[in-house]
């Protein structure tokens, strides 16, 4: 069973097997594991702080708490997204979140998260980019 899942990946995967055994691997499967880290970022981009009783701050603040006071927007956007990240995220090192510009015009929020993902075969460049939804919801691509 690859070690680059997630523990409640490893269950789910299980669960759907039905019994099958799972051989022991010595293989990294890098593709994998930046799926999961994809996955997680997904999750953890669109929890908000508050909503955990056992972590408190994991996720986000609540994204109208970020546009009270003066500064920019945009900027505490981003610096909550790479707090976020540096804190909950041990797969990723050196995250830098930076603001994708709106080529479409659609007035789409989207960052693009460069980082070095460390794994037992050693350290790789990845990027991921995240955009808001007009629901809220960040969505996370690879």
């Amino acid at each position: 069973m690859p070690r680059e899942q997630t523990l409640l990946e490893r269950i789910a995967a299980r669960e759907q097997s039905a019994g099958r055994r799972f051989e022991a691997t010595a293989t990294e499967d890098l593709d994998a594991m930046m799926d999961s880290v994809r996955t997680h970022l997904g999750r953890l981009l669109n929890a908000r702080q508050g909503m955990s009783e056992a972590q408190p701050d994991y996720g986000l603040p609540a994204l109208a708490d970020l546009t009270i006071g003066v500064g920019d927007y945009v900027k505490r956007v981003r610096d909550a997204i790479q707090t976020a990240i540096e804190k909950y995220e041990p797969r990723l090192r050196r995250a830098r979140v930076t603001l994708l510009t709106d080529e479409d015009e659609q007035r789409k929020l989207a960052f693009r998260v460069d980082a070095v993902l460390v794994s037992r075969s050693g350290e790789h460049r990845v990027w991921y980019e995240t955009s808001l939804a007009g629901d809220g919801q960040f969505d996370v691509r690879s």
